[in-house]
């Protein structure tokens, strides 16, 4: 009994003492959709991992839509704003699985867009107890 306490304690500090990180990265593809050059007029910054600005100055028209679109063109998020100055708004997409993304503004009949890739890392870290 008491050889299975050891071997079992040994077993959970090596577990302790083994580390795994993840790290998410948010990369932009620049096989981007664009209607007009979204570089002058679209801003998409990541402020922290997994946290973006985005911004979009001086609209064409008095209401802009603002959408977060997967992969397969399915809508995340979507937003019909008016607005007669800038947009601005802070999005939080961590929770957000591995895949390809795209921000989407449409301004009258202009549409600006910026995919994006969401890549986790993993990297483990192993260490032996004598």
């Amino acid at each position: 009994m008491k050889a299975k306490s050891i071997i079992l304690t040994a077993a959970l500090t090596g577990l302790l003492f083994s580390g795994s990180a993840f790290t998410v990265n948010a990369q932009t593809n620049n096989a981007s959709e664009k209607t007009v050059s979204a570089s002058t007029k679209l801003s998409i910054l990541e402020v922290k991992p997994m946290q973006f600005r985005v911004s979009y100055i001086k609209p064409e028209s008095n209401a802009v839509i603002v959408r977060i679109l997967d992969t397969d063109k399915n809508v995340l998020f979507a937003e019909n704003k008016r607005t007669e100055s800038n947009y601005l708004k802070y999005f939080d997409l961590s929770t957000l699985l591995d895949g390809t993304y795209t921000f989407e503004v449409t301004d009258g009949k202009e549409k600006y867009s910026q995919t994006f890739d969401i890549l986790t890392k993993t990297s483990r870290v192993v260490s032996s107890i004598n």
